[in-house]
């Protein structure tokens, strides 16, 4: 593998580090007066706030202040990786955007000025607000932090720039891509747009840009083609006057035939976990290197499958994923949403955006097979068939090239299996319900319930069991490191044993603090959701070992 800069060109700036630091405490973002804000202390950047020993804990405004040098009367762009749960930037003083949903890329632009220095202050809110941030609620099985929580980074932008490029791969065989220039700023002229891929150049031309959009079909020189046993990346510059962009891409083909999934014409078996971003002393700001641990773990355990619960993942993750060859379920931020959610409009609309927003960010990794949207929502519900609906569509228009699916917890009363291409179900017999006995007959079962449509690739999305860190006894009951390891095992064996079944995320990869409500904390022993294969340290549990000895007897690549 190989680490390229994503501009040669632009003139930009990694602003991560420390910053000073305010806490405000419980209150309405619109009564903070930015200029009166006292910053008594420090904050790294990406860092939860409340994951810092200080703040633990606490819920409130935050306040986030730096200096940018920008050239005189030059354009300017803020990126951030995301910011939870709600934040409104300022720049010298005035507000220039907001965003909610903590786990998605947004930009803001700094207006050009006169002065070399600019103040860039962001105010953070991880209080829970329905009408700042409806997508986020307290009744949700994981903690809610907030703050800066990736990496942000400053860009001096040209009269025109390139927003983004979309790489779609024509044929991974001969490799021939496809390339969307999205363009931003201020087109409207003839520039020189030259590309090349792996350092070779493949097209130089003049070009008119007023439309805002190229679009260019490229040839790779040496085409390798990306897949789990051989995760070759390809990496494509484009230069459009005076601006450029890098991205790294590989050449790979995902389709649906039937009731496989297929990449790059060969059927795929997927054995893996769902992921949280989290970590006790980093909330879900985890440093790259508590990330690359995280894959190191789940390639030992012979996965190669990981699903993204419950909202879009770092960019910086998915970078490793593409580089190790761990294939991804991408999936929209949401939990258990009821009829209340989809016939509130700005709550859709907001949907609608964080999946674009999703797209948009993650559409270049070869390593993401899958969208999902609506984790364990209502979908048995008309109101849940329309949102559905409307989300599913959404995300085929920005991206025809993947399969999109849902998790679904109702079983047979789902009514919106037609919609998805992949049926993904959660549930967990021998646990919720139940004995161990139950496992592997509702496994079959959810599988004929995937198939009363016609044939489909089927997922088992969740299934598994609590387990309390260190507790063995010789009963082997429910919340045992026996008894979890016992579930796991019934499961992962079914599934790999049963051909009909394209794949499982266990629940869960790593234990995870959940919300501090009074009825989900009682059910959930130290505050902490404890059906992961390994603890919140990521110190092995017993089924460890046993999930280990089934997947990687299985031998699965792909």
């Amino acid at each position: 593998m190989f680490v390229y800069p994503k501009h040669e060109v632009r003139r930009t700036a990694d602003l991560c580090g420390n910053w000073r630091f305010a806490f405000l405490g419980p209150g309405d973002p619109d009564d903070v007066r930015i200029d009166r804000t006292a910053y008594d202390d420090w904050m790294p950047v990406p860092m939860a706030f409340d994951a810092m020993p200080r703040y633990a804990g606490r819920r409130g405004l935050a306040a986030y202040k730096t200096t940018v040098r920008v050239p005189p009367r030059r354009r300017a762009r803020v990126e951030f990786g995301a910011a939870g749960m709600w934040c409104r930037v300022f720049v010298d003083g005035r507000p220039v955007g907001e965003h909610t949903g903590g786990y998605t890329p947004f930009a803001v632009d700094i207006p050009p000025s006169r002065t070399e220095s600019r103040e860039l202050v962001v105010l953070a809110d991880n209080q829970f607000n329905v009408e700042r941030s409806p997508l986020q609620e307290e009744y949700f099985d994981w903690y809610h932090y907030g703050g800066i929580t990736r990496p942000v980074s400053l860009h001096v932008l040209p009269a025109t720039f390139i927003e983004r490029l979309d790489v779609r791969t024509e044929d991974w065989r001969k490799g021939r891509i496809g390339v969307a220039v999205l363009l931003g700023g201020d087109p409207g002229s003839t520039e020189t747009i030259e590309a090349s891929v792996d350092g070779k150049r493949v097209l130089s031309r003049a070009c008119a840009v007023g439309d805002r959009r190229i679009e260019l079909g490229l040839s790779v020189p040496a085409p390798k083609p990306w897949s789990v046993a051989e995760p070759n990346l390809h990496y494509l510059r484009v230069q459009l006057g005076q601006d450029d962009l890098c991205v790294r891409f590989g050449l790979r083909q995902v389709r649906v035939r039937g009731d496989r999934i297929l990449l790059n014409g060969k059927p795929l078996k997927l054995l893996g976990y769902c992921r949280h971003e989290a970590h006790p002393q980093f909330g879900p700001a985890l440093p790259e290197s508590q990330m690359a641990a995280d894959l190191a773990l789940l390639k030992d355990l012979g996965c190669n499958f990981v699903r993204g619960s419950h909202y879009p993942q770092d960019q910086r993750f998915l970078d490793l994923c593409d580089e190790v060859g761990m294939l991804v379920w991408e999936e929209s931020l949401g939990w258990q949403q009821e009829a209340r959610h989809f016939t509130d409009e700005r709550y859709m609309q907001l949907q609608l955006e964080g999946a674009a927003e999703m797209v948009r960010a993650s559409f270049n990794h070869p390593s993401v097979i899958l969208w999902g949207v609506f984790n364990e929502s209502r979908s048995d519900l008309p109101e849940g068939y329309e949102a559905h609906r409307r989300l599913l569509s959404h995300i085929r228009s920005l991206d025809p090239t993947r399969p999109v699916t849902f998790a679904s917890c109702r079983g047979t009363r789902d009514v919106c299996q037609d919609l998805a291409d992949v049926a993904s179900f959660n549930f967990y017999p021998g646990w919720y319900s139940g004995s161990l006995d139950d496992v592997a007959p509702q496994i079959r079962k959810h599988l004929k319930c995937a198939r009363k449509n016609g044939p489909k690739p089927f997922i088992v999305s969740e299934i598994g069991a609590g387990a309390v860190p260190g507790w063995r006894d010789q009963n082997a009951a429910r919340w045992t490191e026996q008894y979890q390891a016992a579930l796991l095992e019934r499961a992962a064996a079914e599934v790999v044993r049963n051909r009909k079944i394209t794949g499982v995320a266990l629940w869960q990869f790593c234990d995870c603090r959940t919300s501090e409500q009074t009825q989900r904390a009682l059910g959930r022993p130290r505050g902490f959701n404890n059906k992961g294969t390994v603890d919140e340290y990521r110190r092995p549990k017993m089924a460890y070992e046993v999930v280990k000895r089934i997947f990687r007897k299985a031998g699965v690549r792909g």
